[in-house]
């Protein structure tokens, strides 16, 4: 039988914001119109609200690391004219790594990972874009009129990014961008590590075998699952490294901020050799 939090713990009660709260709102905020029945709302939050309670009694630290690095991650965009190929993605980023952090709270945790692919992605194109000078593209990208992926930008920046190219090639034995290569061994047949961060990536968005919320959580609903949390927690600090690693490549006089200093620092959250060698490099 369900029961309520009490009322002393601070999630128990629900906050709204209100028109000061907004930037740009209307005047009147207009009263409810069609109200949501008090069985129908029971339905659709009761598991996911439960999956969040339990995560956050027993992952605070990583739940306010994460938060930070959101934080911090809107701050960068602003760090450059708009008119630029990096700030309207990492605009869009900020959305998928705040609605990931949330998927990941309430346990659904193969739509938080999907969320992540699409922030590499992003950002890999608009690096893409100001590194190699394919403004044309993005904007036609950006309009709807072409289409760009993963590929296409790491395919670019094995030129665009050279020096940090064979850089990490002959300090760490490995490289972001390379193609895959069928004939190599071990990593080299994989290509570069955003290419296989976003191949394994690509098995949760997919929903392929083993890569679903049904096997994280062997449940039908979204249930708390500890190792699922700390794997995608894992998933989160890994991904982000690389995208903020992307955006220095971009833009290689911006500010580090000190929460991504702390994230590179960290080997249980950044474990590739690769991206914290290359953050090195670059700052």
């Amino acid at each position: 039988m369900s029961r309520y939090l009490p009322i002393t713990d601070f999630r128990a009660r629900r906050k709204v914001l209100v028109r000061s709260d907004f930037g740009l709102a209307e005047k009147r905020q207009p009263p409810p119109s069609d109200p949501i029945e008090e069985n129908v709302w029971r339905s659709i939050v009761t598991l996911p609200d439960d999956v969040a309670i339990r995560t956050s009694n027993h992952h605070g630290k990583a739940l306010a690391q994460l938060d930070e690095l959101s934080s911090a991650w809107i701050f960068s965009t602003r760090l450059a004219p708009y008119r630029e190929s990096m700030s309207p993605v990492m605009l869009d980023a900020n959305d998928e790594i705040q609605a990931a952090l949330y998927n990941c709270l309430a346990g659904y945790y193969r739509f938080s990972v999907g969320g992540m692919r699409n922030v590499l992605e992003l950002v890999a194109i608009g690096c893409w874009a100001e590194v190699c000078g394919k403004k044309k593209e993005f904007r036609d990208w950006r309009k709807g009129k072409l289409q760009l992926g993963l590929g296409t930008a790491c395919d670019g920046l094995i030129a665009g990014a050279a020096s940090l190219e064979s850089h990490l090639k002959s300090t760490v034995n490995d490289t972001l961008f390379a193609h895959k290569n069928s004939a190599a061994r071990g990593i080299a047949m994989q290509g570069g590590y955003v290419r296989r961060i976003f191949s394994g990536l690509s098995e949760f968005a997919h929903s392929r075998p083993n890569y679903n919320d049904s096997h994280f959580r062997e449940s039908n609903g979204p249930i708390y699952v500890k190792s699922a949390f700390n794997h995608v927690a894992w998933i989160h600090f890994e991904t982000i490294a690389i995208a903020y690693v992307l955006a220095i490549i971009a833009r290689p006089k911006v500010r580090i901020s000190p929460a991504f200093r702390g994230l590179f620092a960290d080997t249980k959250r950044v474990r590739s050799r690769v991206v914290r060698a290359a953050f090195l490099h670059l700052t």
